[in-house]
């Protein structure tokens, strides 16, 4: 293997791939990056047998060939030059030789043909995403995520699509949080629980107008023009969420999102030493914030226009603040029946979101 790259190119590849690197491994290999020259470009790849990120940059490719470098290392140690090209090639021993003006490293590898390919996926689900939209939808769920693996099913997203609508949907037992989109005209329904990590890794890909999806039974592949992931999808039950959104409600409450957003921050300051707690309630035309802790009592008002009778109910604020900071929206509907039962929070003018959210004791 024998090229040069941009040194930016690679600097930024790099800080894709190496994410996917496992940092601890009884795997020496997982530790490092796959680095190919074939063509006209470098081919990285970053893995940890449960997510595989790929990126290709433009090179000037000198001799085709493949070795490993220790991902950290080769990162930091690209983001620390000041070149604007760099000069890649395999020397002895799997060593990856790296020179940049007056700069040479000898970097020790291991066997290119020891690192894990990326996985061929079975037959399955493929679409054509909108790449904004689809990072759009990502953010309005995935607060929601578990970060406990008690229940693995719940530490990543459901995707369902069912030929022409594309639903996410995230839970923590908590709340719980769903957003449509209508995608495609087409294709097999398929459903599938993503890993949170490779939704991250996702995230951190090149932008690009669209890339494809493809929905396996074991795995999914997010493919864009220069850079994809594979990963492991996480199998199991997932819970039926649709019993946990009410369908009817006896109180609507509709507040402008900035005014009840910066209220509730102000509380929260205050809630934070008592498990986050805010109460709720009507007063008029007025919703009272109030909140207590041992920093002292916090007491807000904020208008709203309401619909049914006067009820006062609790909340964890963090959750509610995880959902307007999402709210694509000026204002927020908040449909409520019982102090003691679930609330949903939803766009005024939108139907392709919602949020449920379960109260605290008052």
């Amino acid at each position: 293997m024998k090229l040069q790259c941009n040194r930016k190119q690679l600097d930024d590849a790099l800080g894709v791939v190496a994410q996917a690197a496992a940092s601890r491994s009884t795997l020496p290999i997982l530790s490092h990056l796959y680095l190919e020259a074939q063509g006209d470009c470098l081919r990285l790849l970053g893995s940890d047998m449960e997510q595989w990120v790929e990126c290709r940059i433009p090179a000037l490719v000198g001799e085709t060939g493949a070795t490993t470098a220790n991902a950290k290392l080769l990162t930091d140690l690209i983001g620390s030059l000041n070149t604007e090209e760099v000069n890649l090639e395999t020397g002895d021993r799997h060593q990856l030789i790296l020179q940049a003006g007056d700069s040479r490293y000898q970097l020790m590898g291991l066997p290119a043909d020891q690192y894990p390919p990326i996985p061929e996926l079975e037959s399955g689900t493929e679409l054509q995403v909108p790449a904004q939209l689809f990072r759009e939808m990502v953010d309005s769920v995935e607060f929601a995520v578990s970060r406990e693996e008690v229940r693995l099913t719940l530490t990543g997203i459901r995707m369902e699509y069912d030929g022409s609508n594309l639903r996410l949907v995230a839970t923590d037992t908590h709340r719980l949080a769903v957003r449509d989109a209508q995608i495609g005209d087409g294709g097999e329904p398929a459903s599938v629980i993503v890993p949170l990590k490779a939704i991250h890794l996702l995230q951190k890909l090149p932008t690009s107008d669209t890339f494809t999806m493809q929905l396996g039974t074991h795995r999914a592949a997010f493919i864009g023009e220069n850079a994809s992931v594979v990963t492991q999808l996480i199998e199991g039950q997932y819970p039926n969420y649709q019993r946990v959104i009410p369908q009817e409600y006896t109180r609507r409450w509709v507040l402008m999102v900035d005014e009840f957003r910066d209220a509730l921050r102000r509380a929260y300051l205050i809630a934070k030493s008592n498990a986050n707690k805010v109460y709720l309630r009507t007063d008029g035309e007025k919703l009272v914030i109030t909140a207590q802790g041992d920093a002292g009592e916090a007491k807000e008002a904020v208008d709203l226009v309401r619909e049914g009778d006067d009820l006062e109910i609790a909340f964890n604020a963090k959750y509610i603040l995880d959902v307007l900071d999402v709210l694509e929206s000026e204002g927020v509907a908040i449909e409520l029946t019982e102090a003691l039962r679930p609330a949903v929070f939803k766009p005024v003018d939108r139907s392709d979101y919602l949020c449920v959210i379960m109260p605290m004791a008052l």
